[in-house]
């Protein structure tokens, strides 16, 4: 694929915290419990198909934050995180344009970026709420989740 990929905030961290001990630690996540380790096998499918993928310091720190394992595997969850940060671009943001449009005090700054930035990204996302404002902006670049789990997982 020669587009570039965006992975919002709550698969990043599927992807995180399912790289632990064989994903193990999924159900322990607070943030995951609607998932399992056959999502975290789709999404990684998913961001294998791609050459390139970006991720805004946005997101970075979401999914930073959002870590919640203890003791060892936390350790192990933060090093995954690091790497798996240094392996993707980092696109630029700007706050004021991110903060600018009315969608902003809908939604926060990072999906106000991710919806700024659709149109250049392919964004891969499971937030319900934002599709709308996301297919508005960019309606050929948008993936939700539940395709990738029809595709990978059936």
């Amino acid at each position: 694929m020669a587009r570039r990929l965006i992975i919002d905030t709550n698969l990043l961290l599927l992807l995180v915290i399912g790289a632990v001990e064989g994903g193990r630690h999924i159900h322990n996540s607070k943030r995951l419990g609607a998932y399992d380790i056959t999502d975290y096998d789709a999404v990684l499918a998913c961001m294998k198909k791609y050459k390139e993928v970006c991720i805004t310091p946005y997101i970075a720190a979401e999914v930073s934050n959002l870590i919640d394992l203890d003791g060892h595997a936390g350790v192990l969850a933060y090093g995954i995180a690091r790497e798996l940060f240094s392996c993707f671009k980092e696109i630029d943001t700007i706050i004021n344009d991110d903060c600018e449009p009315d969608y902003f005090l809908r939604f926060g700054i990072t999906d106000s970026s991710l919806i700024r930035l659709a149109p250049g990204f392919d964004i891969l996302t499971n937030d319900k709420r934002m599709l709308d404002m996301l297919f508005a902006a960019s309606p050929n670049t948008i993936i939700p989740y539940e395709f990738i789990k029809q595709v990978y997982l059936n």
